[in-house]
């Protein structure tokens, strides 16, 4: 069993959009102008863009993304056990056996550490509106797992439990998610001389349903992105330095039989649980690459690492139109 998201979270940091200001030399500027309007008229206020020497890249985009993230939880509140069966089950003179009565206890937050991974694809489709404002949905699929780890040591009402007994619960689960962002661009020359840096916002809310747990997980995505964009050949290539913040929470709700572990099934059998958890950092840095390539460099590959507070990996494919 189990029970994230990113979380996705995932998703949260699918943004490796092209840059959407870039200084052309006069003959590109010429061929964009005598290029007829796109179909989607978009972005609107492009053709002034255009005459002003900026390139635009073609306004509507779909990527697919594989995203992997490692990141530690905390518990936002007590966790709430029920236990059949065993001695926390409350043993009768029948004996130890689950019979349908469970007993209830509390287990301090801060006896309770969690560990999540999870695998995503994630789909995404994106427009530009504004030569400098994007606007993306998210629609993806997760598999993931919470490995959930409760010191008995401070609960009350137990009964004669030995100290350092620890609960665990393994939760595999997977789940659906989808998710709408924004993202603001523009170009800055920082220091003179030095190639023009490409700035951009990005902002997301993501919501995700396990299949198989009674979980819903929320996350909500900011990063800001600074990075440089440059000609290799006829294609383009851009590396980005991130600072991201990335909120999830998660209610993880099921039960969890223990009768087949011999360690801990004269304790607890038949455990039911409920949980809610958060992030337990919600900053972090990010590394990333985007190779722009083929015609009008409207495919791309694209490439992010996740390093300081937790670990992600993203990989992508992106066609523009």
């Amino acid at each position: 069993m189990r029970a994230t998201f990113r979380y996705l979270t995932a998703l949260a940091v699918l943004t490796g959009l092209p840059a959407a200001h870039a200084e052309q030399p006069l003959a590109t500027t010429v061929d964009q102008q005598l290029t007829p309007a796109h179909w989607s008229r978009l972005p609107l206020l492009g053709e002034q863009a255009r005459a002003r020497g900026h390139e635009l890249p073609s306004p509507i985009g779909v990527s697919l993304f594989f995203n992997q993230i490692n990141a530690d939880y905390i518990a936002k509140d007590d966790f709430s056990v029920q236990v059949d069966g065993g001695l926390l089950g409350g043993c009768t003179l029948k004996g130890c056996e689950p019979d349908g009565n469970f007993n209830s206890y509390y287990i301090p937050a801060e006896d309770v550490s969690i560990n999540g991974d999870d695998r995503s694809v994630q789909l995404k489709i994106d427009a530009w509106i504004l030569p400098f404002w994007n606007v993306y949905a998210l629609f993806g699929h997760t598999e993931g797992s919470k490995d959930i780890r409760a010191k008995l040591d401070n609960v009350e009402g137990l009964p004669n439990v030995p100290d350092g007994i620890v609960l665990p619960i393994p939760i595999d689960y997977t789940a659906t998610n989808y998710g709408l962002g924004t993202v603001l661009a523009g170009q800055v020359d920082l220091v003179e001389g030095w190639h023009p840096f490409v700035v951009m916002g990005v902002g997301a809310l993501v919501k995700a349903k396990t299949n198989t747990t009674d979980s819903i997980i929320k996350t909500r995505i900011a990063s800001l992105r600074l990075g440089q964009r440059y000609d290799v050949g006829s294609n383009k290539l851009a590396w980005f330095l991130a600072y991201n913040h990335q909120n999830v929470n998660q209610r993880v709700t099921g039960s969890y039989n223990f009768s087949g572990v011999p360690q801990l099934a004269p304790i607890m059998e038949e455990v039911r649980f409920d949980l809610d958890l958060a992030k337990e950092e919600t900053e972090n840095l990010a590394i990333s690459l985007n190779y722009d390539f083929g015609r009008g460099n409207n495919w791309s590959l694209y490439a992010e690492y996740g390093f300081l507070n937790w670990q992600h990996l993203i990989i992508g494919i992106g066609r523009r139109f």
